[in-house]
């Protein structure tokens, strides 16, 4: 891959009523962490600590409008020789901008860059239900169904379900 899959991402930065997304910078570490906090609560995403979150600030697209930060993605190639997919993960939206098109928005910057780079496909683990996904065109896959490199996403004591997103004209999933 010639380049980190967020630094893409300012080829896909667009305006949605205002909505700037871009990939983030270290100074965005401690408000991706207060956004992320109420959904670490309610047991929707992973506790990550700030040195964590500062390690992988490369990974993550924020959303910013009017300057506050309203939405973040990060995003994590598997790249292993049987799999290409680009990993969505720790998406998160603050909750008085919910249902705005802001997760649509920042999963559409993850299409984009990973049409671009080549990845054959999207996946998302998530705890909340995987309606919102699917009316994004991810399908469910069910864990007997997960590849090896996938199965390794799962954490069993969390209870998540793994959605996918083809971005090539691969069908199989052998």
């Amino acid at each position: 891959m010639a380049r980190e899959p967020v630094q893409a991402a300012s080829r896909y930065v667009n305006a949605l009523d205002g909505l700037v997304a871009r990939p983030a910078r270290p100074e965005d570490v401690e408000e991706i962490s207060l956004l992320s906090a109420p959904f670490v609560d309610d047991g929707l995403l992973i506790a990550r600590p700030l040195v964590e979150l500062a390690e992988k600030m490369h990974e993550f697209v924020v959303a910013r409008q009017e300057g506050r930060l309203v939405g973040c993605m990060g995003m994590a190639p598997t790249d292993t020789p049987t799999d290409k997919s680009l990993v969505v993960y720790n998406l998160c939206i603050a909750p008085d901008w919910q249902g705005r098109g802001i997760g649509r928005h920042l999963v559409g910057v993850a299409v984009n860059i990973g049409r671009r780079e080549g990845y054959q496909s999207l996946l998302a683990l998530t705890r909340y239900g995987g309606e919102w996904f699917r009316k994004l065109g991810f399908s469910n896959v069910p864990v007997s169904e997960a590849r090896d490199e996938w199965r390794t996403l799962f954490r069993p004591d969390r209870r998540s379900s793994l959605y996918r997103l083809i971005l090539t004209s691969e069908q199989s999933r052998d």
